[in-house]
């Protein structure tokens, strides 16, 4: 399933599903609809607990929110029109109509990860991490496939980072590797956009990497359960249309299992947290001349399975 969080109209964002044609189901609406027809009085209440509006809520729900999801998914497609549903309110739009924001909008972390790539490793020659490196956004940089990337003022260097993240399913502490993968909710495109000149004025990276819109991701969150090993897939990433970083995912250092795992013995995974797993080599300010990003530029991100991201780059406002 590709689940995102949409906006439509007045509505604040919503938990929706993504079809093949790119039509957005408004999940909690339809199932809301499919709880009606079969006779449910409380049919709105119950919609909320199992299949809440919020993604973050969404996953903590575990199987039993998968499932009605997965109901209301097949309820709305049979439906095939725009019709309202049983509390008076649309479920079903075309893609045109609604704006998508970042599919998970209230983790509780963003941890990213730095030199996680073996050709990264190649190319810039720094060490090899003995142990996974981290570090953090703040959701104030979290954005969506129909967002900007803001180009601050402060910074004269903007950096892209294509990444493959992945998003905690279930809570979990101390978990062994062989078992980590049950812990992924699922999969989803992440450009960890970094002001290079900051980070290296400030020799550590979390001024130079939590501007607003630092994190784009999207455009879609695939359930886990679509991709069953992540460490196949290949990923490329544009700057207008010109191909600076060409990697696969087999290239991570620290796979996502191994991740997971490590993650889990420094605090408790909870349902929404947010992992980039790094980026491969191509990287602007190893580029030579550098290839940083400017005002008017698109940047694409393209990952296996997981769809396009594509942001503009726009100049901060007052």
């Amino acid at each position: 399933m590709k689940i995102v969080m949409y906006q439509y109209g007045e509505r604040t964002y919503r938990l929706g599903a993504m079809t093949g044609a790119e039509r957005i189901i408004d999940l909690n609406y339809a199932y809301e609809n499919l709880l009606a027809q079969q006779g449910e009085p409380r049919f709105a209440a119950l919609a909320a607990a199992v299949v809440p509006t919020d993604s973050v809520a969404f996953l903590a729900g575990g199987s039993r929110s998968w499932e009605g999801a997965a109901a209301a998914l097949d309820h709305a497609k049979r439906s095939g029109s725009a019709d309202l549903g049983a509390s008076g309110r649309r479920f079903l739009f075309e893609r045109s109509e609604v704006k998508l924001g970042a599919p998970v909008q209230t983790p509780m972390r963003i941890v990213c990860l730095s030199h996680n790539y073996h050709d990264f490793i190649r190319e810039t020659g720094v060490p090899l991490p003995p142990a996974p490196r981290i570090f953090s956004k703040y959701t104030n940089a979290l954005c969506g496939p129909d967002d900007p990337i803001i180009y601050p003022r402060a910074t004269q260097s903007l950096g892209y980072e294509a990444e493959l993240a992945f998003v905690i399913g279930k809570r979990g502490r101390h978990v062994p590797r062989e078992r980590a993968l049950e812990y992924v909710g699922g999969y989803m495109i992440f450009n960890d956009v970094s002001a290079s000149d900051l980070t290296e004025l400030d020799k550590q990276v979390l001024r130079g990497k939590t501007f607003d819109n630092f994190a784009p991701c999207g455009p879609y969150l695939l359930s886990a359960d679509e991709l069953p090993d992540p460490g196949n897939l290949e990923m490329k990433l544009w700057v207008n249309d010109r191909l600076l970083q060409d990697s696969n995912t087999r290239e991570l250092v620290y796979d996502v299992p191994t991740l997971v795992s490590f993650l889990s013995d420094i605090f408790r995974l909870e349902p929404g947290d947010i992992v980039a797993t790094g980026t491969p080599g191509g990287l602007a300010k190893f580029n030579n001349p550098t290839t940083f990003m400017a005002v008017g530029d698109v940047c694409t991100i393209e990952i296996e399975k997981l769809g396009r991201l594509a942001n503009r780059i726009v100049a901060e406002q007052d």
